[in-house]
């Protein structure tokens, strides 16, 4: 009796590299092997040698191994370039991973919770102890780091970054690549624009517009001086 033959596939959707080798990565990979669903390739990161230790995973170099890797049968990819001051630097990995063939799977943390009606596009990481509450949308390659409230209806746009601690009211919008620090505190309905960057423990009561800038421990918006008194 011949032997059944059984059907050879292109990948296995198990395999996945970790680009960048940061701090970052550290967390991500953590969360990637608590998983339990994907086998680590290794991790490629362009400035770190090759055969690099990151807890446990080697470097196998930089974006020049991607094709290597791609022959080999691996697509996924998970980008732990976190860009905080920088939104291009993590922006720029997609771009490399998605024209070198690869996928970006949402990664989300066991002890993270996703509502059923939530939904996140390709790329997004949330991390531990995180909440995405009802009907949310987070856009591709968001980074919910740990200790992140997004709650009910909230809109994030493409590679916004949420520091450990922030917490989104209700209906709040976040705009492409704004960056908000850790503590932040945003009130309900507010809309953050584009580019934006909250920096730690702000408090943001009113709309922040595209490219603003809000510092440290600040209410916003900023209370007027007050006029000195005549008498």
């Amino acid at each position: 009796m011949d032997k059944i033959k059984r059907p050879e596939f292109e990948y296995d959707p198990t395999r996945v590299i970790i680009y960048g080798g940061g701090g970052l990565s550290k967390m991500v990979i953590e969360a990637v092997r608590v998983l339990g669903c994907y086998t680590i390739e290794g991790i490629v990161d362009d400035s770190m040698a090759k055969g690099t230790d990151v807890i446990g995973s080697p470097v196998l170099g930089g974006a020049e191994v991607l094709p290597d890797l791609y022959a080999r049968g691996i697509r996924m990819a998970v980008n732990s370039v976190g860009g905080i001051g920088n939104y291009e630097v993590r922006l720029n990995v997609f771009t490399t991973l998605a024209e070198a063939g690869f996928v970006c799977p949402a990664i989300v943390h066991p002890t993270a919770h996703v509502d059923p009606s939530a939904r996140l596009a390709a790329g997004v990481l949330v991390l531990a102890q995180s909440y995405v509450s009802g009907n949310a949308r987070i856009g591709m390659g968001t980074l919910i780091n740990n200790s992140v409230v997004v709650s009910h209806d909230n809109v994030l746009g493409s590679c916004v970054n949420l520091s450990p601690g922030a917490t989104l009211a209700g209906d709040v919008i976040i705009d492409d690549y704004a960056q908000l620090g850790m503590n932040v505190n945003v009130n309900i309905g507010v809309h953050i624009g584009q580019y934006a960057r909250i920096a730690n423990g702000a408090t943001i009561k009113a709309d922040v517009p595209e490219n603003g800038r809000v510092y440290a421990g600040m209410v916003w918006p900023p209370r007027e001086q007050s006029k000195p008194r005549t008498v």
